[in-house]
């Protein structure tokens, strides 16, 4: 008998998977709970472990291969036929996970798989393009969404007699992270209907409670307090006090969530990365700090787990150490909003009818209008802005 091993989902939004690279070959014997691959989500590099004990049967991608959910990617062959005797080790729960008990089949040499992306295969069949004629210009020959376009601009042109002579740069691909971060963010903008809320706000109060209790957190705590670890405290709050933010967009509408659970933007040599800090709004300032340098420097290293970055209700990205004044983020769907956060800069004001240079941060709150319109949004902006101006309303640090 044989077990399937299929691209598992990760994710609510995950739709396929990219096979980084196999930890075992064809014929390898394996015990269940072994690490059998790694594979790329949108999110991390996650292992995906064997789900029974046996011999590693042909495996049906290679690495760097993108596959979808649910598809076979593998069979393990139990210990009875492995061996050429009879399956008495396999365990009932071996054989309860077994989804299909025929022997393996070479696969048919006529077929041929298409490899594209979830959103190429989408926009082929809204423009009635077969992708068996889209050459691919990502890896291996995979479709992207801009493979199908340019092939629906060139529907009815005739063919040039002559080759254009024109001098082309080698395109570089984009590979792991990288490249699950350029697929999330478009699916993210070409599907979420964003709109954006900016504010400035006066950040001089702020400054002055993290330089008065930044000496303690370090000394208790041993690590450095920063205003993205405020801010995540300060959203935490405001989460609490708007509920309705804290909430994702599913298939069938908008999914109240029972944690508020913040991410924060880390861009890293791999690429952009979300870790989660979990509970927020349970936490101290002393643990936020600890959550974020210990997730951060995981993240910096490539040592993030799955469970680091799954989930989340919000998330923060914060540029203002690269001098950024403001910008428009795209939302970290399937969450309902992301604030983006510019750099703290000494500004002139007008303070009670008279100029003044104040420390002041611009705020963008990106919104997906599905989940919410401006006036809760405006609410949940407000109350981030107070809590800035005015932090020591956090009763608690």
């Amino acid at each position: 008998m044989t077990t399937e091993v299929v691209m598992p989902k990760l994710g609510l939004t995950m739709e396929e998977g990219t096979i980084e690279r196999w930890l075992k070959r064809e014929g390898d014997a394996v015990e269940k709970g072994e690490p059998l691959l790694e594979i790329l989500t949108d999110k991390v590099t996650a292992e995906v472990e064997a789900p029974v004990s046996g011999k590693v049967g042909r495996l049906l991608f290679p690495d760097g291969a993108t596959v979808s959910v649910g598809e076979v990617i593998t069979h393990i062959l139990l210990p009875g036929d492995a061996d050429g005797e009879p399956g008495s080790e396999a365990t009932a729960e071996d054989v309860a996970r077994t989804k299909i008990q025929t022997p393996l089949r070479a696969p048919r040499l006529e077929e041929k798989r298409v490899m594209a992306s979830p959103i190429a295969r989408r926009l082929a069949k809204e423009l009635g393009i077969d992708l068996a004629t889209v050459p691919g210009s990502g890896p291996r020959g995979r479709i992207s969404d801009e493979d199908v376009r340019r092939v629906a601009a060139r529907r009815g042109q005739p063919e040039a007699s002559e080759p254009a002579r024109t001098a082309v740069r080698e395109v570089s691909g984009l590979q792991g992270l990288r490249k699950a971060t350029a697929e999330h963010v478009t699916r993210s903008f070409a599907t979420v209907p964003h709109f954006y809320l900016s504010v400035e706000a006066d950040a001089s109060l702020l400054l002055r409670l993290r330089d008065r209790v930044a000496g303690r957190i370090e000394a208790e705590a041993g690590v450095r307090l920063t205003i993205s670890d405020l801010l995540v405290k300060i959203a935490a709050r405001a989460l609490e006090e708007h509920p309705r933010v804290n909430a994702t967009w599913s298939g069938e509408g908008i999914l109240p969530l029972d944690t508020i659970d913040v991410g924060l933007a880390v861009a890293t040599e791999r690429g952009l990365i979300v870790p989660v800090i979990r509970n927020a709004n349970r936490q101290s300032l002393t643990q936020i700090a600890q959550s974020r340098a210990d997730v951060v420097t995981r993240a910096h290293q490539g040592k993030l787990g799955l469970q680091d970055v799954q989930g989340g209700s919000f998330t923060i990205s914060n540029l203002g150490m690269f001098r950024v004044d403001q910008f428009d983020a795209i939302i970290n769907s399937p969450q309902s909003a992301l604030l983006a956060v510019g750099r703290i800069k000494e500004r002139p004001v007008a303070v009670e009818g008279r100029l003044a240079v104040r420390p002041t941060v611009f705020l963008t709150l990106s919104v997906d209008h599905r989940v919410l319109d401006g006036a809760d949004a405006a609410r949940f902006l407000d109350t981030i802005t107070a809590l800035i101006e005015e932090p020591y309303l956090l009763a608690q640090l």
